[in-house]
């Protein structure tokens, strides 16, 4: 019984530790994203993505979240104007849609 208690423990320590290393995993591509995002635009842009696609506030995971950032990143390494972009982020369309319909709307 008692082996079994310690099992079960060294397997509950072994899912924290990967959950710990998820999330560090997570943190660390949510700065890499803002920072590119602050690069291609400004601190602001960064940061109003951060709040606005924080999963706080919608109903997707924290990759949604990640994704959302990322999206943002490809579109305004397309030359889209920030207002436009994170606004076009919003939508369902993805990244190479969101693109070509600005690029045709000009």
């Amino acid at each position: 019984m008692e082996s079994l208690i310690c099992r079960e423990k060294i397997e509950l320590s072994g899912l924290t530790g990967a959950i710990r290393q998820q999330e560090a995993r997570q943190r660390k591509k949510e700065r890499e994203l803002l920072e590119g995002i602050a690069a291609l635009s400004d601190y602001e842009t960064a940061q109003a993505a951060a709040d606005i696609y924080t999963p706080r506030e919608h109903a997707y995971s924290f990759d949604g979240y990640l994704h959302q950032l990322s999206k943002l990143q490809t579109v305004l390494k397309a030359g889209i104007p920030a207002n436009a972009a994170m606004e076009a982020v919003d939508t369902c369309l993805d990244a190479d849609m969101i693109i070509r319909n600005y690029r045709d709307g000009k």
